[in-house]
């Protein structure tokens, strides 16, 4: 039986039951011209050509291939992808939606068949269909937050959006489809999966289709794509250099190395992933009083044997925030008469039972590599939230590092570059920082490692071991980026854009350390020579985009290995320097 006691922040436990949830697409014909003959026969489709004889993805690409002989890779990439979806992946029982006309309303059914191709022409020239029983009631645009809006905005033909939660919450409330709504399932499925973003697979050769742009809800970051060349080690660690011992603690002893500073709980760290409320610190010290055993901990110690912790923070600092008077117990379930009542208003056989309760702790020695200590991390799960790369970063290097990172993720010229689009509650925004001072400590050109996180890793330490002035200069570097990056790209910074028509896409961490760091090596004289050219910078950074299949890749897929990295800093390197 699992603890209700984890540090997830906020109920995060999803049964794992097969099934298929349903996706939601949006397919529109001409910005929404033809959205009443859908209505009218009950169907959506799409043009281009005849589907019928299609019977894998390649054999829509040769034939786009023939029919257009002339287009360049994205193009093919990007259309193929979309008439891929509505032949093959598209299925029953998932949501549709289509635009109107006027843009503000949004029809919205479910997919009742497969795709077929119509006999006769209808007037449209989009004769491969889909059935589809519509729901009587639209939905309003405005109604939406700006993310969904945005993602609506895109002008391509067929698309999955992400925005499950948000949709399904909007189709209750209207009400003829609360029944179809009740889990979001495809007919004949069982799922109660989180909402998450789903990806399309990558095409055949490798290069995400132009239609994914979909944003990662705890990131703000556009998602990436997987062709199994993912970042590793270099080296896969001995296993003899795992250090971890397993040792019992009371929770007076918790309470007292607190007390002197020998436990960093990463005050800043618990902020992000969302604090408990006072009745869930009551039930974990009413656990306590019950004598129910709650997860162990995982804690990092250094060479003076203070910890870093890891798995636990909130457990921790709950424990000790009550033997400090900080709150009283509340909505107990069976010690009821201890409502109310502080640590010291207990009974003394009380207050002893938490304070000699023996907590578990695994502590990672002190010379533990720091590759293997990482690895460790990312496989620590009580049951709540996976911890990812960069929270693992800042729990293993307290020190000035941490709130620099914060300072410039919160500095007026990298909100506005980005939009203030990017995340700050799983550190996103931060590790957006530390990628552009990491390729400025370490150049590019340098870089050998197949192992992003490691080089992530070296470069807090690094930043760490900085006097005031060092820190100083990156900043300042950091800073003028951003301001070139707006006043080239404007609202489009860091976002991969294929045509000037389509709709924004979201933020590119790949793109924004290329981006970033080449910006930040140009002079004044030359970051306002790019200015005056921007048309141009962004016309040929669009025709990068469109007609190097191998740059695609690197800011699309599988984006942290070294090959990779190198041509998409080279790529952008060299596109300076055209104009410069």
């Amino acid at each position: 039986m699992r603890s209700e006691f984890t540090d997830a922040g906020e109920d995060q436990f999803h049964s794992s039951v097969p099934g298929a949830e349903a996706a939601i697409w949006v397919v529109r014909a001409d910005g929404g011209k033809y959205a009443d003959r859908f209505l009218a026969g009950g169907y959506v489709a799409v043009g281009w050509f005849d589907l019928s004889f299609a019977e894998s993805r390649e054999q829509i690409r040769k034939r786009y291939r023939q029919e257009y002989p002339d287009a360049s890779v994205g193009r093919i990439s990007n259309e193929t992808g979309q008439l891929v979806a509505f032949r093959f992946e598209m299925a029953e029982g998932d949501y549709v939606i289509t635009p109107t006309s006027d843009r503000e309303a949004l029809r919205y059914g479910r997919i009742a068949g497969p795709c077929v191709v119509a006999t006769g022409d209808s007037g449209s020239g989009h004769r491969n269909r889909r059935s589809v029983e519509w729901a009587p009631t639209p939905l309003n645009r405005s109604d939406f937050s700006e993310s969904f809006q945005n993602t609506l905005g895109s002008l391509r033909t067929v698309f999955r959006v992400s925005h499950r939660k948000e949709f399904l919450a909007a189709i209750e409330a209207v009400g003829p489809y609360s029944v179809a709504a009740e889990a979001g399932k495809r007919p004949g499925t069982s799922s109660n999966k989180d909402d998450s973003v789903q990806e399309p697979a990558p095409d055949d050769e490798g290069v995400a289709t132009h239609s994914v742009g979909a944003t990662d809800p705890d990131t703000g970051f556009e998602t990436e794509g997987d062709d199994s060349q993912q970042s590793v080690t270099d080296q896969p660690f001995d296993p003899s250099l795992i250090k971890v011992r397993t040792i019992n603690v009371v929770v007076e002893q918790i309470v007292t190395r607190i007390k002197y500073d020998e436990i960093d709980l990463q005050p800043d760290f618990q902020r992000v992933r969302g604090i408990w409320d006072v009745r869930r610190k009551s039930r974990l010290i009413e656990s306590l009083l019950l004598r129910i055993p709650i997860p162990v901990f995982y804690v990092a110690a250094n060479h003076d044997d203070k910890w870093a912790v890891v798995d636990g923070v909130q457990r921790m600092s709950t424990i000790h925030g009550y033997m400090t008077g900080v709150f009283p117990l509340v909505q107990l379930e069976y010690r009821k008469k201890f409502e109310g009542k502080k640590y010291d208003e207990l009974p003394r056989p009380m207050q002893r039972r938490i304070s000699e309760t023996q907590l578990v702790v695994n502590v990672i020695e002190p010379g533990t590599p720091p590759e293997v200590m990482f690895n460790i991390f990312r496989r620590i799960n009580t049951g709540g939230m996976t911890l990812n790369g960069q929270e693992i970063r800042h729990a293993l290097n307290p020190g000035r590092v941490r709130s620099y990172l914060e300072e410039l993720a919160n500095s007026d010229e990298f909100l506005r570059a980005t939009d203030e689009s990017i995340k700050k509650r799983r550190m996103a925004d931060r590790e957006c920082v530390l990628r552009f001072l990491a390729f400025s400590i370490d150049p590019w050109e340098q870089y050998a490692t197949s192992s992003l996180e490691t080089y992530l890793e070296n470069a807090m330490k690094k930043i760490n071991d900085m006097v005031p002035e060092q820190r100083e200069t990156l900043a300042v570097n950091f800073r003028k980026a951003m301001r070139a990056a707006t006043r080239i790209f404007g609202d489009d910074a860091f976002r991969k854009r294929y045509r000037p028509e389509d709709g924004r896409h979201p933020i590119s961490l790949a793109l924004f350390e290329v981006w970033s760091v080449q910006l930040a090596r140009c002079s004044p004289h030359e970051i306002d020579r790019l200015v005056e050219r921007r048309a141009d910078v962004r016309e040929r950074f669009m025709s990068i985009l469109n007609e190097d299949a191998d740059f695609e890749k690197a800011i699309s897929v599988s984006t942290g290995t070294a090959q990779r990295i190198r041509k998409r800093f080279a790529a952008v390197h060299d596109l300076v320097q055209e104009f410069l």
